[in-house]
């Protein structure tokens, strides 16, 4: 043991123990964060042998993510020179640090499973998604399933040998191929759903989850009842779309809703809510799914909706008048509705009445409710993009901050698809716009490759001739752009 008389040891440990995994320095040093410390307590972690830098930084980065000062950790042992110390300092990594002539025994020997996957994502050890379809996935953008509920046990797909081997492709610092929406966004520099929740949730990950993985948050998406038919959307999300393409093509429509009639799962769901922070509804059209409002009315009887934060994506077409009540009684709620245009534009992109939408938004903005946030989470693709700026003064008049995805499906919306004419068309339009969001996508589109905007014509005619809609006469500008005269 280290003889460290001068400070007020609260802790001594084998700096080797924390070396077996990359969660094992974040998990000590939550166990012994304190509010406040003395100025003469001292965490002390020992060692015989010598320090790698990296070891070094990562506990460093451990102390800046649990809110401890570095200050308060002591490393100790023969093998510290003033020469690395140094060379750390001069990095930005400190500590307090007690070079000692000899430790009276052989510590353990260091190890390099220390070291944080740059491939990380929180989603595998916390969250399970349930598609329209039943499928169980790790999140909403990875392909990978773990069954279906109609033969799968919830708890029994989480605890899976074939999830545990995806958890570890993770921890080997690969990319797993199932999860390249990520790793292309990534590739890009955009944000992706796991640098999102990365940000929001590495604490937890490396303090609780890592060693412990327990399904604390859910994406529900019971079926595809919904009363838009969004251009970007698909049959499986869309019973409205589906019935859409059905007429077209012949094939029977395909009605999803497995919260009625698979009930197994959803008396699971219910189960588990004791556990769940966070969970997500989707539909189709949330709103008008009964068995999600039967849900939450259940966690608000139970006493269990104080610990939940509740998320719901909505396209803002029906006012949730009978889940209002309940609300209070949640954490916190959040609800983002997939707004991408504005007027006329909105109902050819996504449907239903605009005025009809706007009166909703408006009317539960001014409902002031204290723990529901509101805000517009627009789908950017190659048909909004020349006119976010309306958009965004839409949402700046009442008031609503904007979390912005990327269309990646179908295909020929998204925004690589972009002929030249469109891209100079829009960096004229936004080059002095002082939309942090709108430069990074300005860098984005500059660097890729021009496409003849053929597949963006194709798709859109379709849906014109489909729908007896004209997108040239809605979106002027940018048709002509995409060649469409």
């Amino acid at each position: 043991m280290i003889d460290a008389c001068q400070y007020n040891v609260i802790c001594q440990i084998d700096v080797a123990t924390l070396t077996s995994g990359p969660q094992q320095a974040y998990e000590f040093f939550q166990k012994h964060w304190v509010a406040k410390f003395g100025p003469n307590d001292r965490l002390v972690l020992y060692s015989s042998h010598v320090w790698p830098n990296e070891l070094i930084t990562h506990l460093y980065q451990a102390t800046l993510l649990i809110d401890i000062s570095n200050c308060f950790v002591l490393l100790a042992g023969p093998q510290i020179s003033q020469q690395q110390v140094l060379e750390l300092s001069n990095s930005g990594v400190s500590f307090d640090t007690l070079v000692v002539p000899s430790i009276d025994y052989d510590t353990l020997t260091l190890l390099d499973s220390y070291k944080l996957s740059d491939s990380l994502c929180p989603l595998p050890w916390t969250h399970l998604e349930i598609k329209n379809q039943g499928k169980i996935h790790a999140c909403c953008v990875s392909k990978k399933s773990f069954g279906n509920v109609s033969n799968v046990d919830l708890q029994a797909a989480f605890d899976s040998q074939d999830i545990k081997d995806f958890r570890q492709q993770f921890l080997n610092n690969t990319r797993p191929v199932e999860c390249n929406t990520c790793w292309r966004l990534e590739d890009q520099g955009i944000t992706s759903n796991r640098t999102r929740h990365l940000r929001l949730l590495k604490k937890d990950l490396l303090t609780k989850y890592l060693s412990n993985p327990k399904i604390v948050s859910l994406d529900l998406k019971p079926g595809n009842t919904c009363n838009f038919a969004c251009r970007i959307c698909e049959p499986e999300a869309s019973s409205k779309f589906a019935q859409e393409q059905s007429k077209y093509t012949g094939i029977p429509v395909k009605i999803y809703n497995w919260a009625e009639t698979s009930t197994l799962t959803f008396n699971k769901i219910k189960t588990l809510l004791p556990d769940i922070k966070n969970l997500d509804l989707y539909g189709g059209e949330p709103f008008l799914i009964k068995p999600l409002t039967s849900l939450i009315k259940h966690a608000v009887d139970t006493g269990v909706a104080s610990q939940i934060r509740l998320h719901y994506n909505s396209n803002g077409s029906i006012y949730p008048s009978e889940l209002i009540k309940y609300w209070p009684q949640f954490k916190h709620v959040d609800i983002q509705f997939s707004i991408d245009d504005v007027g006329a534009r909105f109902e050819l992109e996504r449907g239903g009445q605009w005025s009809e939408v706007d009166r909703n938004i408006t009317q539960l903005v001014q409902q002031n409710l204290s723990n529901v946030k509101i805000s517009i989470m627009p789908a950017i693709s190659i048909m909004n993009l020349y006119y976010l700026d309306e958009l965004l003064s839409w949402c700046n008049n009442l008031g609503l901050s904007i979390n912005p995805l990327y269309v990646y499906h179908p295909d020929p919306f998204a925004l690589s698809n972009l002929t030249q004419e469109a891209k100079d068309l829009i960096v004229g339009k936004f080059y002095n716009s002082t939309w942090p969001e709108m430069q990074q996508i300005l860098a984005i589109i500059q660097k890729q490759i021009p496409s003849n905007g053929a597949e963006f014509r194709k798709l859109t005619k379709h849906f014109d001739q489909l729908r007896n809609q004209d997108f040239r006469k809605t979106h002027k500008e940018l048709a002509i752009a995409m060649k469409m005269f």
